[in-house]
């Protein structure tokens, strides 16, 4: 069951109702404002008719709905801005020559992009909303324990970065190195055990999707503002994503998650790109890191490959345009840092405080 709004034809009265279906919000709403139900129209603001109960499932909570009789004309939201418009003095109004050009010329369409702009700040007033029973709709399809939308981004991010550690470990086992080379194997599983200790240390960075964390430094800053917008980082190889206009700001390549439930989806399609590739560089890296380690009596540098594998360093957020799935020529690890004498346990703050910790 979700809530809508209802008002009738000369807007008099706005009333919610909380519905299931549109016969249900015919029957209320008729109920509140005191109108024969056997013959009404129901309308959107825009004067679109709603008479089909699957178009209707797919209207969003709170939206106002007009009721109006059969043979009663409904003025639409613009025109009634219109009408209030013109019913000023005009003079008053004339006031400078972009004025007068915008108020003689087409003003009922431009009413009508005033309106449109009206709806899109309802839609980022809706971004703002942080709890399930603040937005319901936005959570509509999850099956998740999460109360609040941050909650909700935070888990993705987890299961992201949860990913890459699974995939790693995965690959590396399955090498031919792994499974004949004991010392080898030791090497590798000490680093993996580092990479477990210290992804628990930072909630596997869960953080990177949370607008909670916009204002954090360095590894543990999320990738969106406060308000909860990504934007596009560009190619792996891009200092910026080329498809983004600061002047003008394409959405295209912007998004904001926390605004609907659509918007949600979308961002899901969205990727943590390996600038140095994980599967390619990355994880046969780490196998010369052991054969290395083995031969020098050293350890891997798991703070490296951690890096690496799982910090904003190395990871760019992009639009799924800028993933560029083909082999990253050039980015790759640097083979002085594959092992190390040192205990790097100490240093993983160094490595999340650090605002452009070097990879390469």
């Amino acid at each position: 069951m979700n809530g809508y709004k209802v008002t009738d034809a000369n807007r008099s009265r706005i009333c919610g109702v909380a519905c299931k279906n549109l016969q249900q919000l015919k029957t209320k709403g008729c109920a509140k404002l005191k109108l024969d139900s056997s013959s009404i129209i129901v309308r959107l603001q825009d004067g679109t008719i709603v008479d089909d109960e699957e178009y209707f499932r797919t209207i969003a909570p709170q939206t106002i709905f007009i009721l109006s009789p059969l043979n009663q004309s409904v003025t639409t939201g613009y025109e009634l801005l219109y009408n209030m418009l013109c019913s000023v003095h005009k003079d008053y109004l004339n006031v400078g020559k972009l004025a007068s050009d915008f108020l003689s010329q087409d003003l009922k369409s431009k009413i009508r992009d005033i309106s449109s702009v009206l709806e899109q700040q309802s839609i980022q007033e809706r971004a703002k909303l942080s709890k399930r029973e603040e937005d319901p709709a936005w959570f509509d399809g999850l099956e998740t324990l999460a109360c609040t939308k941050e909650d909700f981004m935070f888990k993705r991010s987890q299961e992201r970065i949860r990913g890459y550690l699974y995939k790693s470990q995965d690959d590396i086992k399955k090498s031919s190195l792994y499974i004949k080379d004991s010392k080898a194997r030791a090497k590798l599983d000490a680093t993996f055990n580092c990479f477990k200790t210290w992804l628990k240390k930072v909630c596997h960075f869960g953080c990177y999707f949370s607008r909670h964390y916009s204002s954090h430094e360095g590894n543990m800053k999320s990738y969106c503002d406060g308000n909860g917008q990504f934007q596009c980082q560009g190619k792996w190889n891009e200092k910026n994503c080329l498809h983004i206009d600061n002047a003008v700001g394409n959405s295209k390549h912007f998004i904001n998650p926390y605004e609907s439930k659509e918007a949600r989806i979308v961002f899901s399609t969205w990727n943590l790109d390996h600038r140095i590739e994980r599967s390619r560089r990355i994880g046969p890296a780490l196998l010369d890191a052991a054969k290395l380690a083995v031969q020098k009596n050293e350890a891997i540098n798991a703070l490296y490959f951690f890096t690496l594998l799982f910090t904003s360093a190395n990871l760019k957020l992009v639009h799924i345009v800028c993933h560029d799935k083909g082999e990253h020529h050039g980015a790759d690890c640097m083979t002085k840092r594959l092992t190390t004498s040192k205990n790097l346990q100490q240093d993983l703050n160094l490595v999340l405080n650090h605002p452009a910790i070097s990879v390469v």
